[in-house]
C-alpha cells in the first residue's frame, strides 16, 4: 500500500497540475511563443548574477547563524572547516535543498541540512533549528512585504478586494461557528489528555516511552532550541540584517528585470515598488504545497497581473513561466552541479531518509 509520504507528494503534484491547467486554461499558447521570441535576452546575464548573489547571501546568513552555536568560532567552526569552506558547504546544501523542493515539497529544508550535517560536525537538529529560526525571519520580512503591498496598491484596493479578498471571506463565513467553537475545544481537550498521559508515563524510570524521551527526543529538542535561538543569540546581528536586506533586493530585482526582459513594464506601467508587491504576492503561490511552487506561482501571479494591472492572461502567464522556470533550470542544474562537485553523489540525503523511514512493516499497514 501506499505511504502516507507517497500520498501527500502524489497529491502536490495533482495540486501542481490542477492550478497550472487552470492558469493555462483559455490563454492562447501562440502568444506566449511570441513574447519569448520578441523578449531582450540582455537581461538574462544580470539575472544570472543576480540569483547567484542573493543566494550566496542566503548561505551567509545560515553560516553566521551556525557560528553562534555553541562552541563555533568565526574563522574555524566546530565543523572543522574555515570560514570560507563552511560557506561553499552551506551555498551546496541550499543549492541542493531548492532542488529537492521540486521533487518532494517541504522536503528542501531537511535536505540542505541533512546535507551539510553529514559534510560537518553539527548535529542535524541543531542545524535544522537555525532553518527553522531563519525560515521564521524570513516569513516576517514576508509579512511586512504585504502590509506594504497594501500602500503600494491603495489605489487597486476595490480590485484586490474583490478578486482575493471577498472570496476568501465569503468562504470562512460559510463555516459554521458551531464547528469552530467544538473543534477548537476538542482540540484543547485531547491535548490535556494526552499530555496527562505522556507526564506520567515518562517519569517511571521502568517506562520504554521514558527512556526514549530522556536519551532521544529531550537531547534532540534542547540541540534544536539551541539552534533556534542563534537568530538571538548571535553577536553579529548587523550582519546578518545586511544579509536579509540585500537578500531580498535581489529577489526584487529577480523580480522586476523579466518585466524589462518581455518589454512589459511601461505600456502596463509596472515600476520597482510595483515588482516589489507582485513579489509578495507571488511568494504567497510558493508557500501553497506543490513541486516548487509549479501550478500555485503561475496562478497568482497570472491573477495578480490581470486583476491589477491590466495585464493580458497570456502575457502574465508568460511572465510567471519565464520567472518560475528560469529558477527551475538554475536550482536543478546547480544542485546536480554540487552534487558532483561534492563527489557523495546522495549518498549522505539517501542514508538520512532510511534513518528516517520506518520498517516495511508498518508502512503497509499505513
Amino acid at each position: 500500500m501506499l505511504t502516507r509520504r507517497r500520498l501527500l507528494q502524489i497529491g502536490s503534484f495533482l495540486l501542481a497540475g490542477g492550478l497550472l491547467a487552470l492558469a493555462l486554461y483559455g490563454v492562447d499558447l501562440t502568444k506566449i511563443a511570441d513574447a519569448f521570441r520578441e523578449a531582450d535576452y540582455r537581461w538574462v546575464l544580470p539575472l544570472l548574477g543576480l540569483t547567484i548573489v542573493a543566494n550566496l547571501l542566503r548561505a551567509w546568513r545560515w553560516q553566521i547563524l551556525i557560528e553562534a552555536l555553541p562552541s563555533s568560532s568565526p574563522s574555524t567552526s566546530s565543523s572543522g572547516m574555515s570560514a570560507p569552506r563552511m560557506l561553499e558547504a552551506s551555498f551546496s546544501s541550499v543549492m541542493i535543498g531548492y532542488m529537492v523542493n521540486y521533487v518532494a515539497p517541504r522536503m528542501g529544508e531537511v535536505a540542505r541540512t541533512a546535507n551539510l550535517s553529514a559534510r560537518s560536525r553539527y548535529s542535524f537538529s541543531s542545524l535544522f533549528g537555525t532553518v527553522v529560526s531563519e525560515r521564521i525571519f524570513d516569513t516576517a520580512v514576508l509579512g511586512l512585504a504585504l502590509l506594504s503591498t497594501v500602500a503600494i496598491l491603495f489605489n487597486r484596493l476595490d480590485v484586490l478586494r474583490e478578486q482575493f479578498l471577498g472570496p476568501a471571506w465569503s468562504r470562512l463565513q460559510s463555516i459554521p461557528t458551531a464547528w469552530v467553537v467544538g473543534g477548537t475545544l476538542g482540540a484543547l481537550l485531547l491535548t490535556a489528555v494526552v499530555a496527562s498521559l505522556l507526564q506520567g508515563t515518562l517519569r517511571r524510570e521502568d517506562s520504554s516511552v521514558g527512556r526514549l524521551w530522556r536519551e532521544t527526543v529531550k537531547p534532540t529538542l534542547l540541540s534544536f532550541n539551541q539552534g533556534m535561538r542563534t537568530l538571538l543569540d548571535s553577536p553579529r546581528r548587523g550582519a546578518i540584517l545586511l544579509s536579509t536586506v540585500g537578500m531580498w533586493g535581489g529577489y526584487l530585482l529577480m523580480a522586476y528585470l523579466p518585466f524589462r526582459m518581455l518589454h512589459l513594464a511601461e505600456p502596463y506601467g509596472i515600476g520597482i515598488l510595483d515588482a516589489w508587491a507582485l513579489m509578495a504576492i507571488g511568494a504567497l503561490g510558493l508557500l501553497v504545497p506543490s513541486p516548487g511552487g509549479i501550478g500555485s506561482y503561475h496562478y497568482i501571479t497570472q491573477q495578480a497581473l490581470y486583476h491589477l494591472y491590466g495585464v493580458p492572461q497570456a502575457e502574465a502567464l508568460t511572465y510567471a513561466v519565464l520567472t518560475h522556470g528560469a529558477q527551475f533550470v538554475f536550482y536543478v542544474l546547480t544542485g546536480g552541479i554540487v552534487i558532483f562537485y561534492q563527489g557523495t553523489g546522495l549518498r549522505p540525503l539517501l542514508a538520512f531518509w532510511q534513518q528516517q523511514s520506518p520498517p516495511a512493516a508498518s508502512e503497509s499497514g499505513s
